[in-house]
């Protein structure tokens, strides 16, 4: 769990006690999720949403117009400089348009309004589909989707083997039993499946010179598993009929989408509050298993130095690699100013799986 600064507090009547939730930001809409069981609470257009004052290191927010509703940020947190700045930007093209108002403008408003609407719509289908599938389901759809890529991955068994075991030595996930492949290719990748596989590319394992820089990049996949992001992204591209499908179990009728979305997991990139999320997550799942945070910032590193002139997929390539998620992590990791020594195991099973990957004669470690 990330520290209180973090948190965030929603009121649905003036009367209310204030309860802790979770906020993700998509698109131009919010979604809320209690934070003691994970309910879907609703999801909130950022076009009909005011800011009513700052104060104490806290912004508080009025969710609806013509509601009560009330959010209290933490300006610390994560999201809020994202969600500020688009707040500003609906406030400024509020006030031109009141101040030019002309019938292009009208439409644009009229347009913009039904644009968020869709958005909206698209939020609130995700929230409450997520809410109905059953991580059983999840697993389900998850290895159709790892059935249906299979053949096309050239796995590497014997490397596969030793991520695993390496792996085993962490604590990554308590709701999902984790499968980890390694694929014999150079791409810089890597990639969480609905459900709880986690497939990685032999070029990032290559270019990471410490075992701190493999956690970040696990448990940042885990993370992606352990929130249900890869999930909540397919959700929000299949279709009502085939959402409905699949909440409903006949996950058989939905093959043809799977297989349809299953490519596109390989270079999915997620959403901003998402990536920051995972990262946040990863962080503290390194410092629950006593592994320096650092190694976020040495597999970010890592990263820069091998995308010159290559276009990294997947959560390597949304955006700033080196600039914002990096600042992130290095202010995270001024909060928890810990020193961490490795523990042996980890060492021993990061030890073996350089040695499995060295010793396929392509490259030097």
């Amino acid at each position: 769990m990330l520290d209180k600064q973090h948190e965030v507090w929603y009121q649905a009547r003036q009367q209310d006690p204030p309860r802790k939730v979770r906020i993700l930001l998509f698109d131009q809409a919010i979604q809320l999720y209690d934070a003691a069981d994970e309910s879907f609470i609703g999801a909130f257009a950022v076009g009909g949403i005011r800011l009513i004052e700052t104060s104490a290191g806290a912004a508080m927010l009025q969710l609806l117009p013509d509601g009560y509703e009330r959010l209290t940020v933490s300006v610390n947190h994560l999201l809020w400089p994202e969600l500020n700045q688009k707040l500003s930007n609906t406030g400024k093209f509020s006030t031109k348009a009141k101040k030019h108002w002309k019938w292009p403008v009208l439409l644009l408003v009229i347009a913009g309004g039904l644009l968020g609407i869709y958005f909206l719509l698209i939020s609130l289908i995700t929230g409450i589909g997520l809410q109905l599938v059953s991580t059983e389901k999840e697993r389900e759809l998850g290895e159709m989707i790892y059935a249906s890529m299979a053949e096309g991955l050239k796995i590497d068994s014997a490397a596969t083997e030793k991520l695993t075991l390496f792996a085993n030595e962490l604590k990554l996930s308590e709701q999902y039993r984790l499968n980890f492949t390694v694929v014999d290719e150079k791409e810089i990748n890597a990639f969480a499946i609905p459900g709880g596989r986690i497939v990685v590319y032999k070029g990032i394992l290559e270019e990471m010179k410490e075992p701190e820089e493999l956690v970040a990049l696990l448990g940042h996949e885990a993370s992606h598993v352990n929130e249900r992001h890869s999930l909540r992204s397919i959700l929000r591209q299949l279709s009502g009929s085939v959402l409905l499908s699949m909440v409903f179990g006949d996950l058989g009728s939905i093959g043809s989408a799977v297989v349809g979305q299953a490519d596109q997991l390989r270079s999915l990139s997620y959403s901003r509050s998402l990536e920051e999320e995972a990262d946040a997550s990863a962080m503290d799942l390194m410092r629950g298993n006593k592994v320096d945070p650092r190694g976020m910032i040495g597999l970010m590193d890592r990263l820069k130095k091998a995308e010159s002139g290559t276009k990294l997929p997947g959560f390597l390539s949304t955006h700033p690699l080196t600039t914002d998620r990096k600042a992130t992590a290095e202010k995270y990791i001024r909060q928890f100013p810990q020193t961490y020594e490795t523990p042996a195991p980890i060492a021993e099973s990061w030890k073996q799986l350089r040695n499995s990957i060295s010793g396929s004669g392509k490259n030097e470690w």
